[in-house]
C-alpha cells in the first residue's frame, strides 16, 4: 500500500524534508523568467545588466539562472533598480488560517505546572 494515498504534493515534499528547496527553485524560476522579459523589454544584454546592477556578468547569470536559488536579497534589489521595476518580499498568512494570538510571557509557575502536566 502506498503511504502518500490521498496526500498532497506539499505534504509528500514536507515529509521528505524538501518542501524549502522546492518553494525556493520555483520562486527562482518565476524571478528569473520576469527578470528575462523585463531586460527584452528594455532592450538590456547580461552585460549592460551587470552594468547597471556594479557587478559581474556571470553574478548577472546567476540571477537568471532558474536552477540556482542561492541568490541574496541584496543582489534581488540590484537586480528590480535595474531593471526599473519593484521588488516585494513578504510573508503571507494564507487564507483561512487564524492569526495567532500574541504570546504572554510566561511565569516560571506555569512553566512547572505544564512541565508535571506532561
Amino acid at each position: 500500500m502506498n503511504p502518500h494515498h490521498g496526500s498532497t504534493l506539499d505534504s509528500l515534499f514536507d515529509e521528505l524534508g524538501e518542501q524549502e528547496e522546492v518553494d525556493a527553485l520555483a520562486a527562482k524560476k518565476i524571478l528569473a523568467i520576469q527578470a528575462g522579459r523585463r531586460m527584452k523589454e528594455l532592450g538590456l544584454s547580461s552585460t549592460r545588466l551587470a552594468e547597471r546592477m556594479h557587478t559581474s556578468r556571470n553574478q548577472v547569470l546567476r540571477c537568471l539562472d532558474q536552477d540556482d536559488a542561492g541568490i541574496t536579497l541584496k543582489m534581488l534589489f540590484r537586480l528590480a533598480r535595474a531593471l526599473k521595476a519593484p521588488l516585494h518580499v513578504d510573508l503571507r498568512v494564507p487564507r483561512g488560517t487564524a492569526h495567532a494570538p500574541a504570546r504572554q510571557p510566561r511565569s516560571k509557575t506555569s512553566a512547572r505546572n505544564r512541565s508535571a502536566q506532561v
